[in-house]
């Protein structure tokens, strides 16, 4: 925490560093509290409104819930960010003597009324926004990805027009343009492939948040109170469709939740604020990749077996990282937690990485990162026990002792000539619902 102007004895220290602390406590409640608060409000109204609509994610072959179930829970998470956004600005521009914290700095102005980045994050925002309605269209009535990918890029392209683009320490407009522009599409799709067990994009989408708010908080000489704020929001409304997502799932994000997600994130990281010219630690730049390494893995590790496969890389299977971990024996509520912790350690990296002053010390943060990957890679190719006898050849089953109940066995559904494997228990708390790649 900052201390302003010079302290003399230990007295005054105290004092001013407990001020800060609570300022910044006071800081995080109000972001994360409100926008809590109406998630859950909303995803819980959206239970009850989804089958209204039609908004239902039935069972299909390449998914494990028996029994439908409605869809629609990005919106609450829309509701949960935007909402709380609205009224944080309207109290701004028209009541800033209602703030709960005077915020200093480069974000807002010494009266606190007048945002300079005001028009950025209306792009962001917009841009989240229209990715949402995106992934809701699909949602409803199910879109070819040709059509998809050309939205994905069209209102990225848009919202980097609108001045959200990294610039890479070079002049080159163009460069920056094309690198965000696949920055946004990348996230996106991968936030959309790792929403297919109950918690899981959730659980992840949480744990990024919080740990990219943190790095904007703690810089002690200017903390950047408008992107931490964001993904504090962020925080708050995924903890909200937590509640409501966690297994065994009563509502799923779909599409609309995982594209708006993804969107936030990836423009977030953008206009966050890794390196300065002050302290001229260039490597911090790459803290965003340690952070998001895992859903970054599971994208390009599905699209190199669908390859690897002679498969379109946009064709839908069951090749995630979650459900490989599942196929290694793990029950789908371990393997979402496995992968929950894979991610909040890469990130615990990144988070360090930001913290060091040196190239030597960032290869070490850099070199957590990679072991863990590897180790997961390494894990995911353990032989797996596997049962003959289909026409569509060899399919891996969960490998149980000789004493598992029945509860714990494995039941095996035919159905047109599908086998369908899973925990009995289980089966009702894997969410496929997302229609990703």
């Amino acid at each position: 925490m900052e201390i302003a102007g010079p302290v003399h004895g230990l007295t005054g220290v105290v004092t001013l560093t407990s001020q800060s602390a609570l300022r910044m406590l006071l800081f995080v409640c109000a972001c994360v509290l409100p926008s809590f608060w109406v998630s859950f409000a909303a995803v819980g109204a959206m239970r009850w409104i989804a089958p209204q609509l039609g908004l239902i994610d039935k069972p299909a072959a390449r998914k494990v819930h028996l029994v439908p179930k409605p869809m629609g829970g990005g919106i609450g998470l829309w509701c949960g960010v935007l909402i709380p956004l609205t009224g944080a600005l309207l109290i701004v521009f028209f009541a800033p003597e209602l703030l709960p914290v005077k915020i200093p700095g480069k974000t807002i102005s010494a009266d606190g009324s007048v945002l300079y980045r005001l028009p950025q994050l209306l792009a962001v925002t917009l841009g989240a926004l229209a990715m949402g309605l995106v992934g809701l269209a699909d949602d409803f009535r199910p879109l070819p990805w040709q059509p998809r990918l050309f939205l994905q890029f069209l209102i990225s392209a848009i919202v980097v027009a609108c001045g959200v683009r990294a610039t890479f320490f070079v002049e080159s407009f163009w460069l920056g343009a094309i690198a965000s522009v696949l920055w946004f599409v990348v996230l996106v799709n991968s936030i959309n492939f790792l929403d297919n067990m109950d918690g899981l994009a959730g659980g992840i989408g949480f744990i990024v948040s919080g740990v990219f708010a943190c790095m904007m908080l703690s810089r002690a000489d200017d903390p950047r109170w408008m992107v931490g704020g964001y993904f504090l929001l962020l925080c708050g409304s995924l903890l909200g469709f937590l509640c409501h997502n966690w297994s065994p799932a009563r509502i799923f994000m779909g599409d609309a939740g995982s594209y708006f997600l993804g969107f936030s994130l990836a423009s977030m990281t953008i206009l966050g604020t890794f390196y300065t010219v002050e302290d001229g630690r260039t490597h911090t730049i790459l803290a965003p990749l340690c952070v998001l390494a895992v859903p970054l893995y599971d994208l390009l590790s599905v699209i190199s077996i669908r390859l690897k496969e002679g498969r379109s890389p946009f064709q839908p299977d069951k090749k995630h990282f979650s459900h490989r971990l599942v196929a290694l024996g793990l029950k789908p509520v371990h393997a979402v937690l496995t992968v929950h912790l894979a991610t909040l350690t890469t990130g615990l990296a990144g988070l360090l990485l930001c913290s060091v002053d040196s190239w030597g010390a960032a290869l070490l943060c850099l070199g957590i990162v990679v072991c863990i990957l590897a180790m997961i890679a390494i894990l995911e190719s353990a032989p797996r026990p596997a049962i003959a006898g289909s026409s569509l050849g060899t399919i891996p089953v969960v490998a149980m002792s000789a004493s598992a109940g029945p509860a714990q066995s494995v039941t095996e559904v035919s159905a047109s000539g599908r086998e369908l494997n899973a925990h009995a228990s289980d089966r009702t708390s894997t969410d496929v619902s997302a229609r990703n790649w």
